[in-house]
């Protein structure tokens, strides 16, 4: 709280007093908005989301604010989404977000969100991805399953901080402009199960996992691609030369791996954490199966950590995240080697449209500051920034970075969950946008 300070100023005569110039009276407007902001964003106030809002229009009596939940309800959020891109064509769909007690505290709480989409452009988009508690928190399963009937340009391997021909501008990592020199246009299908069982470790907050890992790339069709040496369209495409290279079918590929991982948990909240901090170590061992596969090892990590700034507003949080993919031996099909916007809730690289960088292997940071803005916590805003990296055959995985930056706002629709509407703008290297509407914060 700020002190009262009493400061004896000698009155001039009136008539040889002077306005304040436009100047100054900016400066002083400026600093007393800064102030009162300040001080709001840090008061304790009571919380609110949609809900009251919608019951106070209605002259219903708000809920009672608390903030327990009750176990085994269920929590749902709901996100509608319509819009259009030329080159997706017209797009609807929809995304639900579940929060869910599955025991008495300390258990966890679980979150999950089943996301669709469908253009007039004959594309599918069905992703169910899922982290669940178990009582007393003894079991942790993880889901991340996915069906896709999808077009997406690729880029080859590592960091090219080359030009574009003109800056994109793109909704959900879904690319806004066809005319990009350095886009090489794929259609594809995947079908994606992953599944881990965690289970906990004694008393402490570690647990010991092991789950299968199953990527399926079937119809690939490389728009660009031409392999008649004579054609005046003759190209080779990344996929194309990648897959000959390391033996894979171009058309069709995959990967069957087996996970074993190491992870520990102490956020407070999976789906928007205030304070704590999630880490994993996995090795994925694929294994030959038929002739569109190869034997491969790769090292997975995944690092968040959450500073809380106020206890009276626990919405002032620093948030950092660090994922990395590095190849250890053998070979991994192009399009199942780790690629910005891939993870599981497609949420890195906000800025880039999803593929624009791949690896061999990969790793990726960010870092986040989100904050209230409304009195009643209704309304809360974020600003982040974050870095990749990318190796090739001929870079390692340091030698060049891809920076992105942006800011977000925030609007809570389930206070008890702490289940946020979120609307981000993201701009890359090359000035791209990206705007990204999601349910639950980014990680």
């Amino acid at each position: 709280m700020f002190s009262k300070l009493s400061v004896k100023i000698p009155l001039k005569p009136a008539y040889i007093m002077k306005p304040p110039s436009r100047k100054y009276a900016l400066r002083y407007f400026l600093i007393l908005a800064i102030t009162l902001l300040w001080r709001i964003s840090f008061s304790q106030i009571e919380s609110k989301d949609v809900k009251d809002v919608i019951n106070q229009r209605k002259s219903k009596p708000v809920a009672d604010i608390k903030n327990d939940l009750l176990v085994g309800k269920t929590y749902f959020s709901i996100l509608p989404v319509v819009g259009y891109a030329p080159a997706n064509g017209f797009l609807a769909g929809g995304a639900i977000s579940f929060a869910r007690l599955y025991g008495q505290p300390p258990t966890n709480l679980s979150s999950g969100m089943v996301n669709f989409q469908f253009t007039t452009k004959r594309q599918f988009i069905l992703n169910a991805r899922s982290k669940i508690y178990l009582p007393w928190n003894n079991w942790f399963v993880q889901g991340d399953w996915r069906l896709l009937l999808f077009t997406q340009p690729t880029y080859g391997l590592g960091i090219d901080n080359s030009e574009f021909n003109k800056s994109q501008l793109h909704i959900n990592n879904l690319s806004e402009v066809e005319d990009d020199s350095l886009a090489e246009p794929m259609k594809f299908k995947l079908i994606r199960f992953y599944e881990e069982v965690s289970r906990k470790i004694g008393n402490s907050h570690f647990y010991a996992g092991i789950g299968i890992s199953v990527d399926q790339h079937f119809g690939i069709i490389d728009e660009k691609l031409d392999t008649i040496p004579e054609s005046p369209d003759y190209y080779i495409t990344n996929n194309y030369a990648y897959s000959i290279k390391n033996k894979f079918s171009p058309t069709h590929y995959g990967t069957n791996g087996i996970k074993v991982t190491l992870l520990t948990d102490t956020r407070d909240n999976i789906s928007n954490c205030y304070k704590g901090y999630f880490a994993s170590i996995s090795m994925l061992f694929n294994v030959k199966i038929g002739n569109n596969s190869q034997p491969s090892t790769q090292l997975l990590y995944d690092g968040r950590y959450y500073l809380g700034l106020s206890k009276l507003r626990p919405r002032h949080v620093l948030a950092f995240w660090s994922w990395g993919n590095i190849l250890l031996a053998g070979h991994v099909p192009y399009m199942a080697l780790p690629s910005i916007g891939w993870d599981t809730y497609n949420r890195s690289g906000r800025g880039y449209i999803q593929g624009r960088y791949r690896g061999l292997s990969m790793i990726y940071n960010e870092a986040e500051y989100r904050y209230p803005i409304s009195k009643n916590g209704l309304f809360g805003g974020t600003v982040f920034v974050n870095a990749t990296t990318a190796s090739n055959y001929y870079h390692n995985v340091f030698d060049n970075t891809a920076f992105g930056y942006g800011a977000g706002l925030r609007m809570q629709m389930d206070k008890r969950a702490r289940t946020n509407l979120t609307i981000d703008i993201g701009i890359d290297n090359n000035h791209s946008r990206g705007i990204y509407f999601n349910l639950q914060e980014t990680f």
